[in-house]
This record gives C-alpha cells, sequence and structure tokens, in this order.
C-alpha cells in the first residue's frame, strides 16, 4: 500500500460528517481516522469494504487508485487563447533552436521549389516565428500573414517585425471560425496540430485558403517520438525513455476530446483524405546536442529544462495533484505515480550536475501536400 492516497478526508467532507462520526460507524477512535487522513496511518485491510460501502465508492477510489465521481475526466486547457497568452515567455525562449537554417533554405529551393513571389500564411501563429524563419529564404516580394486567437502573441509578433523592418500582416482570429476569403501560395502551420481538439477539421480550414496549385504544410511532432528522442549524460537511457501509462492518457484525450498527439504521423493521410495531391513527409535533421563547451551552453540548457516543465521539483500536494490528474486521463497510480518520480528525478539531476550534458530529438514531422488547381 505504500503508492496508495487514501481519499477518506475528501470522502469524509463531501459526506459532511465528521471524524468521531466516521470513527463511530465503523468502530475504531476519532484518532485513528486523524491519522488516516494524515497519512501517519493507514486502516486494517478488513476495514476497506465497510469504508467503501459507507461513502458508497469502490475500494480503488478510496485508495486513490482511481477518480471519485466529479474527477472522471477534465479536459486539456491546450486549446484556448488563455493557456497561450501565458507562454509568451516560453514560446520566445525555446523556438530559437527548432530548425538548422541550411535545412529550412533545403525546403524552400529544392523540396518546395519556391523560386518566385509567394504570399504565406501561418495558422496558429504565435508570434511569427515560422515568418521570422522563413522570409530570408523567400523570393524577394514574398508576403506574410499569421493568424491566432491569443491576442498577447499577436502583439508580440507586430511588435518583432515592425523592429526589425519586415512587413507583415497578423490577425486576431480563431482558425476555425475566421471567414477571411483571401487565397495564399502557402498556408502552413508549426507545433498546433498536436495541441487541438479537431485537427482534421483545421487542416480543412488551411486548403479553403490555399491557392490552386498552393502548398499545404503541417508541422508538428510525434509525442512517442520525443519520450525516446532523450539522453542527458549520466543518466539511464531506459529510464529516460520511460512512459508507462502514457498511452493510456493519449488515447483517452482523443476518445474525450479529439487531442491527437499522433496526429504528425496520421497528417499525410488526412491530406490525402482531403483532396491534396503530390503528398509528402520530411523530418527535420535538428537535434539538440548540448554540453558545456556549446558557447550557450546555459542559456540552451534552461530552454531545454522550461521545455520539459524540469526547472523546478514538485512538493508532494503538487505532486498529488498531478497523480489525480494523470489517473482522470486513464493512468493508474503507480504509472502515475512513476511518471512524476521519472520527472523529480530529472530535476534532480540536473541541480546536482551544474554541468550535464544531453540530447534530444524533438521528432518534427514536415507534411505538405498541394491544393489541386483544377
Amino acid at each position: 500500500m505504500a503508492r496508495i492516497h487514501l481519499r477518506i478526508g475528501d470522502l469524509r467532507r463531501q459526506k459532511k460528517v465528521t471524524q468521531q462520526e466516521l470513527a463511530d460507524r465503523v468502530g475504531v477512535s476519532f484518532q485513528t481516522v486523524s491519522r488516516w487522513e494524515t497519512g501517519a496511518g493507514e486502516p486494517e485491510l478488513s476495514l476497506l469494504p465497510a469504508l467503501a460501502e459507507y461513502f458508497q465508492v469502490t475500494v480503488d477510489q478510496l485508495l486513490g487508485l482511481t477518480p471519485l465521481e466529479g474527477e472522471i475526466y477534465v479536459p486539456e486547457k491546450t486549446g484556448t487563447e488563455d493557456f497561450w497568452n501565458r507562454k509568451r515567455e516560453y514560446l520566445l525562449r525555446t523556438r530559437k533552436g527548432y530548425y538548422n537554417q541550411d535545412y529550412v533554405e533545403f525546403l524552400v529551393k529544392q523540396v518546395w521549389k519556391l523560386d518566385r513571389p509567394v504570399s504565406v500564411l501561418d495558422c496558429g501563429c504565435g508570434y511569427g516565428y515560422l515568418g521570422l524563419l522563413l522570409l530570408p529564404y523567400l523570393a524577394r516580394g514574398s508576403s506574410y500573414t499569421g493568424i491566432d486567437f491569443a491576442g498577447e502573441l499577436i502583439a508580440t509578433g507586430r511588435e518583432i517585425f515592425r523592429d526589425r523592418g519586415l512587413e507583415a500582416e497578423f490577425i486576431q482570429g480563431d482558425v476555425y471560425a475566421y471567414e477571411g476569403r483571401r487565397q495564399y501560395d502557402m498556408v502552413v502551420c508549426q507545433a498546433v496540430l498536436r495541441h487541438l481538439d479537431r485537427p482534421e477539421a483545421f487542416i480543412r480550414k488551411m486548403i479553403q485558403w490555399a491557392k490552386p496549385g498552393g502548398y499545404v504544410i503541417c508541422i508538428d511532432a510525434n509525442r512517442e517520438f520525443e519520450c525516446d528522442g532523450l539522453y542527458i549524460d549520466g543518466m539511464d537511457y531506459q529510464v529516460l525513455c520511460r512512459h508507462d501509462g502514457l498511452e493510456k492518457k493519449w488515447a483517452m484525450e482523443l476518445e474525450k476530446q479529439g487531442r491527437d498527439y499522433a496526429v504528425a504521423m496520421r497528417a499525410a493521410h488526412i491530406m490525402r483524405k482531403l483532396g491534396l495531391r503530390e503528398v509528402d513527409v520530411r523530418m527535420n535533421d535538428r537535434v539538440e546536442f548540448i554540453t558545456p563547451d556549446h558557447p550557450e551552453y546555459e542559456e540552451r540548457k534552461s530552454d531545454f529544462l522550461d521545455y520539459n516543465d524540469w526547472n523546478t521539483g514538485l512538493s508532494d500536494g503538487e505532486k498529488e495533484q498531478v497523480i489525480l490528474h494523470l489517473i482522470s486521463h486513464g493512468l493508474d497510480r503507480r504509472e502515475a505515480s512513476q511518471y512524476c518520480d521519472r520527472n523529480r528525478i530529472i530535476t534532480g539531476f540536473f541541480q546536482d550536475h551544474q554541468g550535464a550534458g544531453y540530447t534530444f530529438v524533438k521528432g518534427h514531422m514536415i507534411t505538405y501536400g498541394k491544393k489541386d488547381s483544377v
């Protein structure tokens, strides 16, 4: 029972009974009930069925192995404006190392063969990172438009482009609802689809805004690749790659929300089904290999830790909240606790080994196709 988290206190408060009333019901002292609730003691196994029956829950719910009623499923918020407005500083820091510049040039000139001025629409643009990345390699006279529902990111994008003397149009709006009629030579999105509840509907809107013969390009990370693409020098690779139970979380989010962590793998098939032609897939060749010899080691390491939420450890109370959230998304308590413990271990390792190096492969897949010109 070392990994259980008794819900007796929560259930007692829900039922609005005192510790003494509960103690009288099951034949123990109120001090014993207090010890159960503070974690100083645990009920005898023989008492569990009676406690579960009294609270009208299962034994697993009593032990905190499965969520209580009302805690069944809380949707993820990564598809909301408020979530991304709070991520402004995070995005500005972590986007810097996403691509090798020579590979971007290769995509533009050799793969997509864009040798004339083109108009670009970036869906879910944030602060316009893709525009800053692509414009230096597009023909003179090319234009960039970004659309995003996060007002603070749009304002940041306008400021950055203005300060750099770059022409751009930024539209604050929801891609799903926006009814702009202009069409573009290239309609792109970067690190957007995996955060959405209806990624196929999003791609359908992108196709609507592409000119006949224009490109639709979706760039996203496959979650499985990310989980397996991490090595920290001095740590056990098998431990780092362990993600027991996360498949259950991804499956439940797909079922409950239509939020698809495997959309990077499915995007080409979605595009083909929606009528795009010449559909193909590339992999971003960027791999982060960072050691103390790197001239930007401290900055890059800090960005890496931020990306994975490893800059600060979790208190016991915060850990329990994460565990309950993961349980409500399909994991069992052992899997949820192991996930938190793994993250704690990594956080502690970097704190204890200030010069630790790492290799990280995000696994970005670049999926593209052309809209039929007929």
